[in-house]
């Protein structure tokens, strides 16, 4: 799905702009007031596929500035501008003089994102479908053409076949257009769907061959997280990402209850080659399970629902690993985070515990551990008040501070260490007493 981020102070041609992006071009939206706010979110994400912009917004020189930092960064990223000219034209820039010719917006918007007029009056998708470049990482071959896409010009481009399908490819094949800058790989709209399919079926043979060792598995796992986690927030839930998201959840269950020592098991995770994200998720799920174990909870479901609940918690805060690493009020409030961005830390615990009801093979109860877990009894905002939730969300609150201790002293070139004495003070009641005393337990024995 294009990402495009439109500044429009007029809000009925922000209006009219917004429903025709949306409903005939499919696009990611994402609205920004000005120039400083667009290049804000640029300096993080930087894969936007078009900006829309005024010439001016409450005077601001918001073409300019944004034109500007284009050039100076080398970011080919298209660029349409409303009512004016730019100081300095590039092959990526379109200009509207006319800035309420929203049919005109629309149609620019559509050559530049690859949809031809026929897709566009039909109201499809366009022809091709980017795949992000890392996806082919785990794949020998593909079951479909590649391709690449190679811009022309401010509003066309050329899509070059680069892998036939069937052909034989290696990592390093892939290594190296990564290298060279390539994100994502295009595959025919017609095809995506099978090689979603494709591309899941692979990864779930890879997770669970008996060829593989356990740190092995650990990256093979961890390079599906991010693949089905994206999957899931751009697609929903299907049988392919359902399919991958179980498989995972299931061998976390398993590499617990297989592991002899919980350190063994954090080790081989915190200094795998995976996103902090999985390894956040993974661990929470073993040391979550090591507690349930220690204080004998009786759920029978309980190491499942928490592996679920691990993998699912900052499904929100997808590919913003500054803003999983919030975890209190007062951090929050230091951030000096955008409006949306707070409100998306704010919130995501209730809105990850609504997602996960859509999987309709997560165990029951999962959906409240989520809302739970920065310990909010309605999944908005944090507290540390957590003695009147359930146990199975206490164990994953205090599982979850614990791990994002240890990540912090990784990354701050520390060793990690046990963080107990800061997790009594954080949660001062009894009942956190008892679970914070059984990691004790498990922590001492292995020293």
């Amino acid at each position: 799905m294009a990402q495009v981020i439109l500044i429009e102070s007029n809000k009925t041609m922000n209006d009219l702009l917004s429903i025709n992006l949306t409903t005939y071009l499919g696009v990611d939206l994402i609205h920004r007031k000005n120039a400083q706010e667009a290049l804000n979110l640029l300096a993080i994400l930087p894969s936007i596929d078009l900006i829309i912009t005024n010439t001016q917004v409450e005077g601001e020189d918001s073409a300019n500035l944004i034109n500007s930092y284009l050039i100076e960064n080398n970011l080919e990223i298209s660029l349409i501008v409303l009512g004016g000219k730019l100081a300095q034209s590039t092959d990526h820039s379109v200009t509207i003089q006319n800035d309420k010719d929203w049919e005109k917006v629309i149609s620019t918007s559509a050559k530049i994102l690859g949809i031809n007029e026929e897709v566009l009056a039909k109201k499809a998708i366009p022809d091709y479908v980017q795949v992000p470049a890392r996806y082919f990482l785990n794949l020998e071959s593909c079951n479909c053409d590649v391709f690449i896409r190679i811009k022309k010009s401010a509003t066309e481009f050329q899509y070059v076949k680069r892998i036939h399908n069937g052909d034989q490819f290696s990592k390093d094949s892939i290594m190296r257009y990564m290298d060279q800058g390539l994100e994502f790989f295009h595959v025919p709209k017609e095809h995506h769907k099978n090689f979603a399919i494709f591309l899941s079926n692979k990864l779930v043979d890879k997770i669970d061959s008996p060829l593989l060792n356990e740190t092995q598995k650990i990256q093979i796992m961890g390079e599906s997280y991010d693949i089905a986690t994206k999957e899931i927030m751009n697609y929903g839930f299907n049988s392919e990402t359902i399919q991958l998201t179980d498989t995972i959840i299931d061998n976390m269950v398993k590499n617990f209850e297989k592991s002899p020592e919980m350190s063994n098991l954090l080790h081989k995770v915190i200094n795998s080659k995976t996103g902090t994200a999985y390894q956040r998720s993974h661990m929470t799920s073993v040391v979550a399970c090591e507690v349930i174990k220690n204080l004998k909870l009786p759920d029978p479901l309980a190491n499942e629902k928490m592996a679920f609940a691990a993998f699912f918690h900052d499904i929100m805060l997808n590919d913003r690993d500054d803003l999983s690493k919030i975890n209190s009020f007062e951090e929050l409030e230091k951030s000096q985070l955008s409006e949306e961005d707070w409100d998306l830390v704010f919130n995501h615990a209730n809105l990850a515990s609504q997602l996960i009801k859509n999987h309709n093979e997560a165990p029951v109860g999962t959906d409240e551990i989520i809302r739970h877990h920065h310990g909010a009894f309605n999944g908005k905002g944090f507290s540390n008040a957590i003695e009147k939730l359930p146990d199975l969300s206490k164990v994953f609150i205090i599982a979850h501070h614990f791990v994002l201790e240890l990540i912090k002293f990784k990354e701050n070139g520390g060793e990690p260490k046990p963080v107990t004495e800061e997790l009594f003070k954080r949660y001062p009641s009894a009942d956190a007493a008892i679970i914070i005393k059984a990691l004790e337990r498990t922590l001492k024995k292995k020293k």
